[in-house]
C-alpha cells in the first residue's frame, strides 16, 4: 500500500537539539507570515518536503501562470541568536482538508521532529476576532506548565480569559502529540480580525519569538506591510454602506480600491 503522507528530504542535515517553528496557513495567516520572513531575512536552507493524499484536492497557480503543487516545506538554520541554537522551520501553502487528514498529517510531523531530535516546538498562529484590533496581543497556550510560565513572563503576552477556546489545525494538533512524545511545546497566536494577511498580528508574534530565542530580524518590510494594510483598512471604511449614495462632487473623484 502506497503511503499517503510521504516526506522526502532534499539534503541530509545535521542539528543538535533543535527548536521547531511551525507556520502554516491559518487564520490571518499569522504563522506562515512570520515564519516566512525569518526565512527569507535569514537565508534559511530548504532540506526537505512534504506531500500528502490528504492535501486538499487543488494546485495554485503562481505569478508567472506555473503551478504549484500542495505541499509542506522544511527549513533549517545553525546556529540562530545568541544562544547559536540550530532552528527547523516548517511552512507550506496548505494543511490537512478534513479531521483525518490533519490527524495523519501531524502525526507524520511529529515522529518525524522526534527523529531530529526535538529539543522544543513552537507553533505559530492568528486568534481571530472578527473585529479590526487596535494593539495585537499574543495569547499563549502549551502542553508544558514550565515553558508556559515562562513565556506569560514576556511583555505582551496571556491567556485567553474567556471560554479557552479550541485551536484547531496543527497549531494545537503538534502540541498534543508533543506532549506524548514528551517535547515541550507552545502555541503563540496574534490577535487578528482573520479577514486579511495581518502583518501586525505576525509583528506581535515575532517580538515573543525574539526574547524566547534570543535573535532579531529586520521588520522594515513588515512595516511597510502593516502601513499598506492600515491604508486599504480606511480606504474601505470610507465606503458608503450597500443602498447609500456617497457624495461625489466630481467624476475624478471617483477610485477604485484594488
Amino acid at each position: 500500500m502506497v503511503d499517503k503522507t510521504v516526506i522526502k528530504e532534499i539534503e541530509e542535515i545535521n542539528v543538535k537539539d533543535p527548536i521547531i517553528l511551525e507556520g502554516l496557513p491559518g487564520i490571518g495567516f499569522v504563522g506562515k507570515f512570520v515564519v516566512d520572513q525569518i526565512i527569507k531575512q535569514m537565508d534559511a536552507t530548504k532540506f526537505a518536503e512534504l506531500t500528502s493524499d490528504y492535501f486538499p484536492p487543488q494546485v495554485t497557480m503562481k505569478e508567472n501562470g506555473l503551478i504549484e503543487h500542495m505541499k509542506n516545506e522544511f527549513y533549517y538554520i545553525k546556529d540562530l541568536g545568541e544562544d547559536n541554537q540550530d532552528v527547523i522551520l516548517l511552512t507550506g501553502n496548505t494543511q490537512g482538508s478534513d479531521f483525518e487528514g490533519q490527524t495523519a498529517i501531524c502525526q507524520v510531523l511529529i515522529d518525524y521532529f522526534e527523529d531530529l531530535g526535538a529539543k522544543q516546538l513552537f507553533t505559530l498562529g492568528g486568534l481571530g476576532t472578527g473585529e479590526l484590533v487596535e494593539e495585537n496581543r499574543v495569547f499563549v497556550a502549551a502542553n508544558n506548565l514550565e515553558k508556559l510560565e515562562e513565556v506569560l513572563g514576556l511583555e505582551n503576552t496571556s491567556l485567553r480569559k474567556d471560554d479557552g477556546g479550541a485551536i484547531i489545525g496543527a497549531s494545537g494538533l503538534l502540541l498534543f502529540y508533543a506532549e506524548e512524545k514528551e517535547i515541550p511545546a507552545v502555541c503563540l497566536m496574534g490577535e487578528t480580525p482573520g479577514f486579511y494577511v495581518d502583518a501586525s498580528a505576525a509583528k506581535a508574534v515575532l517580538t515573543v519569538l525574539f526574547e524566547l530565542l534570543k535573535f532579531d530580524i529586520n521588520l522594515e518590510e513588515i512595516d511597510e506591510q502593516i502601513e499598506l494594510t492600515q491604508k486599504r483598512i480606511e480606504a474601505t471604511q470610507k465606503i458608503p454602506p450597500m443602498g447609500m449614495e456617497a457624495p461625489v462632487q466630481n467624476q475624478d473623484d471617483l477610485r477604485y480600491i484594488g
